[in-house]
């Protein structure tokens, strides 16, 4: 009688005891999923912003970094190819999306110098013209100067461009001026700096109250 109790207890702790695995595996695999869910967003937002990169403002992705990106899709597929996710492979592509973002924050500051740096120096030798229009543009261009994942930044980034073109081509910016600009930027302008290209440049955009002549020692 009472080894039969004791048999029974074991075979109620053993089944007791496997509800409880398949309970916390269930916890974990829903842990799992979540993660898995939450990769997948990060790599499309990704995705979205690669693209809207190299249509909108030209960034190229590497050949190198394109067969990596397409290796990590190939891999989301493989995760789930048993119907949940695998817990090892979500954690591999965690580490493989992390890579690929190391290259192209690089790849980014890079384009981002080459495809801003003439637009910062002209908007900054124009920022005593027109300093709001261009305190505003040389913001949202300094905001996109390192890689966020953060579509927004980059929209940002590319009105920024258009609205300080439309703005350098409104002043009409030859060379004589832009000499001038640069001048008066450091402190260096002189009273042989204004020749008539100059003053024709400072009357037509009614700039005349707006440049102040001093003496400097000799």
């Amino acid at each position: 009688m009472i080894f039969d109790q004791m048999k029974y207890r074991i075979k109620e702790m053993k089944e007791l005891r496997r509800l409880e695995t398949i309970k916390a595996n269930q916890v974990q695999q829903e842990a799992t999923d979540t993660k898995y869910h939450g990769l997948v967003i990060r790599v499309k937002g990704f995705i979205d912003i690669l693209q809207y990169l190299q249509i909108e403002l030209g960034f190229e992705v590497s050949d190198s970094c394109k067969a990596e990106i397409n290796a990590l899709l190939g891999k989301l597929q493989e995760v789930i190819k048993d119907g949940y996710a695998n817990k090892d492979l979500v954690t591999e592509s965690e580490g493989d999306l992390k890579n690929i973002l190391g290259t192209i924050k690089k790849d980014w500051t890079k384009h981002h110098t080459n495809l801003t740096s003439t637009t910062v120096n002209t908007l900054k030798m124009i920022g005593g013209i027109e300093s709001d229009q261009v305190e505003a543009c040389l913001s949202d261009i300094k905001d996109a100067s390192a890689w966020q994942m953060d579509l927004e930044v980059y929209k940002k980034l590319k009105k920024a461009l258009d609205r300080a073109d439309s703005l350098i081509e409104k002043m009409s910016l030859d060379q004589d001026i832009i000499e001038f600009l640069t001048k008066m930027t450091s402190g260096k302008a002189t009273f042989y700096d204004l020749n008539d290209k100059v003053m024709d440049w400072i009357k037509r955009e009614s700039l005349e109250k707006r440049i102040k002549l001093s003496f400097t020692a000799q």
